[in-house]
């Protein structure tokens, strides 16, 4: 019978002091790289210049970064950042303490928006003067620059995409909704790093696994039996101290997950006696707790495969009929299939933010629509038309 994986794995790859590199940013930097080769093929297939590739890299990079985080920031948690303005572009929060969080939180709505907006000022050639104050145009590029710009980026958005949704589910974030049966993921790592930073005085390490053969509890529909162990520090010498934290403090705890979290990773039984075993091993006790596990669709490798596939299609189409494709085909196409394919996956997903609960359609959802209407535009809009407007790239 198929099982359900429990995943336990740090979102660090690497950590010494202030010095820190996640899976999500190695990702993240994987995607980008993985497509200058391509890029630079392609700029060279139409005998464009290399540092005319170069140069629009920069606005690209720029413009994802900044619009990624600037879409989730205002569509997803405009409440909390409104009042904490530096935490949008600073790698920290202020409150309750300071801490040095990384950067999360980025929407790919906002990231395509950038790009296209990017692309825009880089074919206008828009400069802003300070003396005298004004916005013009310098030396634009040939109208249909713009166009073929877009296109080619289409080809390889999918593989970031592709790749940072892998970073979402090494972050075990953006996580799905439960599978209602033994199939699926266990996402731990949150409560893993909730009781072990809570409790770092008493736990000295915890692992949360599949129970050992000798220790096996009767599965519950829709869940899967886990277990917690625990090895407490030396210090806890004390046995009655150690089975009250497990009996009251640590099995409030797992209710508190199981009935108050929104999207709760295990399942505890309320009214019920903590399950567990103890024992001393190695000059201190060990614990087992037997608990449930809620197995939830892995929705961020779904939508990552479907990228990917989205990504060979795109390549291929390209490889095969280049620049002679309609300027505006690739663009529509891709607007219009991430935007079906990210609208049918939020089914699977749980909601981002609260408000989300109480809307038809989440955000992620609504924020398709207008993606998917502008792609069927450029997919629909006679070739003839477009033809006659465009002029050589130079």
């Amino acid at each position: 019978m198929p099982s359900a994986i429990i995943w336990d794995v740090s979102p660090e790859l690497f950590a010494k002091g202030l010095l820190k590199l996640r899976w999500y940013n190695l990702l993240f930097a994987t995607g980008v790289l993985g497509g200058i080769p391509i890029w630079y093929r392609m700029f060279a297939q139409a005998g464009k210049p290399r540092e005319a590739a170069d140069q629009i890299k920069g606005y690209i990079v720029i413009s994802v970064m900044v619009g990624a985080r600037l879409g989730h920031v205002i569509f997803y948690e405009w409440s909390y950042y409104k009042d904490h303005l530096l935490e949008i572009f600073l790698p920290v929060v202020f409150s309750p303490t300071f801490k040095i969080t990384g950067f999360s939180g980025l929407a790919s709505h906002g990231a395509g928006m950038g790009i296209v907006l990017a692309v825009f000022l880089y074919a206008k050639r828009i400069k802003i003067s300070l003396s005298p104050p004004r916005i013009y145009f310098k030396n634009r590029r040939s109208p249909g620059e713009f166009m073929w710009i877009l296109d080619h980026l289409s080809v390889l958005f999918p593989l970031g995409a592709t790749l940072i949704r892998i970073g979402n589910f090494m972050n075990s974030e953006i996580i799905g909704k439960p599978t209602g049966g033994n199939y699926g993921i266990i996402f731990v790592r949150e409560l893993h790093e909730a009781l072990c930073t809570k409790y770092d005085t008493t736990i000295q390490n915890l692992t949360i696994g599949k129970p050992s053969t000798d220790h096996r509890i009767a599965t519950k529909t829709n869940y899967q039996p886990i277990e917690l162990t625990i090895d407490f520090k030396k210090e806890m010498t004390d046995e009655m101290k150690v089975k009250k934290f497990l009996e009251k403090t640590l099995k409030n705890d797992l209710i508190q997950e199981s009935y108050f979290n929104s999207s709760p990773k295990i399942y505890e039984a309320y009214g019920t006696p903590l399950s567990y075993t103890l024992e001393k091993q190695n000059g201190g006790y060990q614990a087992r707790i037997h608990t449930w596990g809620i197995p939830r669709h892995p929705a961020q490798l779904y939508e990552s495969l479907s990228y990917f596939l989205l990504f060979l299609m795109l390549l291929l189409w390209w490889y095969k009929r280049g620049q002679a494709i309609a300027p505006g085909r690739i663009f529509g196409t891709l607007i219009l299939a991430a935007a079906c394919i990210r609208f049918l996956y939020e089914f699977y997903k749980e909601n981002q933010v609260e408000f989300e609960d109480t809307m038809w359609l989440n955000m992620g959802q609504l924020l398709s629509l207008p993606w998917a209407i502008a792609g069927l535009f450029f997919i629909l809009r006679p070739r003839a038309k477009v033809a006659s407007k465009q002029n050589p790239v130079t």
